[in-house]
């Protein structure tokens, strides 16, 4: 049985048409569309075209770095750079020459690396240049004046992830899988859209259901 109290670490993967923890809710909590602000969501709306209804939409209220293993992995990475960086800067006091010098530079882009995963809201865009909308045809996610959409019927997975200030993730997948290759293996990851930071993820999942 879902357990609507439990908001720190609870998701669920489920079909689109499932059972869903917000089935048994009534109608009159289901919930209307949304606005937001700015010139993402003036862009969103110039997306909805002619006939196709706007059932929510919003924006991230706060923007979350990596959980569990991934944060730790950040951590690791970004502290295991800055000692790199540290012993490499020595060198300079040691009178290395050329070599001396060019040394700790190349521990500079692994440090930003390790602050970029570690925050990935630095450097990236922020909560108001982002825009999400749910429509009876499309999902729509607008970034910097990009937009990206799926059509509803090609949406087969659904995911919530919450986290302990109340803001939570709407992961979507459809069924496409990616394939890449990192450290000399071969690897594969689901393709999805993600609703990221919302004030009530349960509300635009209701939304998307709800069509």
């Amino acid at each position: 049985m879902w357990n609507e109290q439990d908001k720190s670490s609870v998701g669920y993967n489920e079909e689109m048409f499932g059972e869903s923890p917000a089935a048994g809710r009534e109608a009159a909590e289901q919930p209307r569309p949304r606005e937001t602000t700015g010139a993402a969501q003036a862009l969103l709306e110039r997306q909805i075209a002619p006939g196709e209804r706007l059932l929510w939409s919003g924006r991230p209220q706060k923007l979350h770095g990596p959980r569990g293993a991934g944060r730790l992995f950040a951590v690791f990475f970004l502290g295991f750079a800055c000692f790199w960086e540290l012993m490499a800067l020595q060198t300079l006091t040691l009178g290395a020459g050329l070599f001396g010098i060019l040394f700790p530079l190349f521990g500079i882009p692994f440090i930003l690396v390790g602050i970029k995963m570690l925050f990935p809201q630095v450097g990236g865009p922020k909560p108001e240049e982002i825009a999400y909308a749910i429509t009876d045809q499309r999902v729509l996610v607008v970034t910097k004046g990009r937009v990206s959409f799926w059509e509803l019927d090609s949406i087969q997975g659904v995911e919530k992830r919450y986290y302990q200030d109340g803001t939570g993730d709407l992961i979507l997948s459809n069924g496409q899988v990616e394939t890449y290759y990192r450290n000399g293996h071969t690897r594969h990851r689901n393709i999805t859209m993600e609703f990221s930071g919302l004030a009530d993820v349960d509300a635009a999942e209701a939304a998307l259901r709800g069509r």
